[in-house]
């Protein structure tokens, strides 16, 4: 599955073909920033989920778990492309964990 994006700050859509199949808002209030992820494929996996929030210092200090995390309800491509760009939306600085 080829997965597209479109950028429109603070949204991020993920496309299979012309089909939206996920979207994430960047939410920059509070104490600091996140993602908040929607897709019908997290309620498929778990209906009483209706989206994953992910703050930016979990991305830049625990990259296998939030991989892990990601993958737990999202096809693995799909998660990578939501981490690649999460990551990269919310100005994590390189890394490993």
């Amino acid at each position: 599955m080829k997965i597209t994006t479109k950028k429109a700050y603070p949204f991020r859509s993920f496309y299979k073909g012309k089909e939206r199949i996920a979207f994430y808002v960047i939410n920059i209030l509070g104490e600091e920033p996140q993602v908040t992820i929607y897709s019908d494929i997290v309620k498929k996996v778990n209906p009483e989920i209706d989206s994953l929030s992910i703050r930016k210092s979990e991305f830049e200090n625990d990259e296998f778990r939030v991989r892990e995390f990601l993958e737990k309800y999202l096809p693995k491509n799909l998660a990578e492309a939501v981490f690649k760009y999460a990551r990269k939306d919310l100005g994590c600085k390189g890394g490993f964990s």
